[in-house]
């Protein structure tokens, strides 16, 4: 991701963790746009006074009397965004992914449905992106003062579900990332993610459904559980490229959001 002045705010906001970014990272930037756009401010004056200057930015307006936006506000965002999404264009390309290791992949707005027959089973496996992106960094090894901070690879590790089907039977897992996996143990299996829940029914889910969390079920039992979902092609290797796949399409998407946004204020 690119360190230019203009990413500074966003990087650092975006390099920690989701239950640290409504810390005083993002607060700043946020206070500092409403101010410039606020109509009460006295240090920009609005287009009913004499002094402002409505600098035009594109030949629609939704006024139809102007040729450009109305608060320097607007101004100020739409030039931002302009160079905010040139930066993130260029940090990294992705291409669409129709396949992962044997699953068609389908993507739908922030969800990604993955599925593949087994024997006489489907398997589908179903992830939504929203609120799933952290730094590949420890809160531990962040120094926001430090002169050249390391680079943190954003990492989208979203909770998903992987559905067994066979006929109108459906055994379910809910399953999530482990946020840290610590130091290897030796002769203990070193696995990226885990079994939250399990649940077995009929149809459709709803809230009537028995489940049962993972953390309670007998460790043998859990194991076994692993392994079945192993050997249907849901291993520690494929959950880190599902992670890959998630971060890619986050990507992606938070660019289109940036570019409705701008569009959205430009009033195309």
């Amino acid at each position: 991701m690119s360190f230019s002045i203009v990413n500074v705010v966003r990087n650092a906001s975006r390099a920690l963790p989701v239950s640290m970014r409504s810390m005083q990272l993002t607060k700043p930037l946020t206070r500092s746009l409403w101010y410039m756009s606020n109509s009460t401010n006295q240090l920009f004056p609005t287009k009913f006074s004499s002094s402002f200057n409505h600098t035009p930015l594109g030949p629609s307006c939704p006024c139809g009397t102007c040729r450009g936006v109305h608060t320097r506000g607007d101004k100020e965002l739409i030039e931002f965004l302009s160079e905010e999404i040139a930066a993130e264009k260029k940090s990294k390309s992705s291409k669409v992914i129709n396949n992962l290791d044997g699953f068609d992949v389908k993507h739908n707005g922030s969800e990604i449905v993955l599925s593949k027959k087994f024997n006489d089973e489907q398997v589908e496996i179903t992830v939504n992106v929203n609120h799933s992106v952290d730094a590949d960094l420890q809160e531990g090894d962040l120094n926001t003062k430090a002169d050249n901070p390391p680079p943190a690879e954003m990492k989208s590790r979203p909770q998903f579900e992987v559905k067994l089907v066979k006929g109108n039977h459906v055994t379910r897992f809910a399953c999530s990332f482990i946020q840290d996996v610590g130091e290897p143990v030796e002769d203990a299996p070193n696995d990226i993610f885990t079994i939250d829940e399990l649940a077995i029914y009929e149809g459709k889910h709803n809230e009537q459904t028995y489940a049962v969390a993972g953390d309670i079920l007998d460790g043998y039992m859990y194991d076994l559980l692993m392994n079945l979902l192993e050997e249907r092609g849901v291993s520690n290797e494929f959950v880190e490229k599902l992670s890959d796949l998630a971060t890619k399409r986050e990507h992606d998407l938070f660019i289109n959001l940036l570019e409705q946004l701008q569009s959205f204020v430009q009033g195309k």
